[in-house]
């Protein structure tokens, strides 16, 4: 017995043993756990989705104030052409008066053109008179008003019918 006891403990190491497979076998999930799942896989969605809509939301709102600086750029550039133009316009307006000013046209006139004031010799004088032939014209050109008005006021009576 002892020779076996020995036998035993030297063959202990090289005994078969044999290994165990770890078989997974898959539990059966009851429905109340895949409604669970099922659950906590819809919330993920939906924090997903409100994640996106959030994103796309700041995205707009971004997207608005970069039109918003561009706009008060144009604006501001504009405003800018306007003083400039309002400038030229007043030099414009200073330059048309100071070359319709009365002195400068005398001037011009005088030194230019040789131009003067006339002499008394050269200042002739005449009568006029009313002829009756100006009261005789005068007298025509009412009576066609009178006719001209007549027929506007006809036809207005006609057109007033439609």
């Amino acid at each position: 017995m002892l020779v076996a006891k020995r036998e035993l403990e030297y063959y202990d190491d090289y005994i078969y043993q044999p290994v165990e497979k770890e078989i997974k076998r898959t539990p059966k999930t009851s429905k109340k756990t895949q409604k669970k799942k099922n659950l906590k896989v819809m919330y993920k969605m939906a924090l997903l989705g409100l994640a996106i809509v959030g994103l796309a939301l700041s995205l707009l709102v971004l997207y608005r104030y970069a039109n918003i600086t561009k706009m008060k750029f144009e604006i501001t550039q504009i405003q800018e052409q306007k003083a400039q133009l309002q400038k030229e316009k007043e030099d414009l307006m200073a330059e048309l008066e100071a070359i319709k000013s009365y002195s400068n046209i005398e001037e011009e006139a005088a030194v230019k053109l040789g131009m003067g004031y006339p002499t008394e010799d050269q200042i002739v004088y005449i009568s006029v008179s009313e002829s009756p032939l100006g009261e005789e014209a005068h007298n025509q050109s009412a009576e066609n008003y009178n006719i001209f008005s007549q027929i506007k006021n006809i036809v207005n009576l006609v057109l007033g019918f439609f």
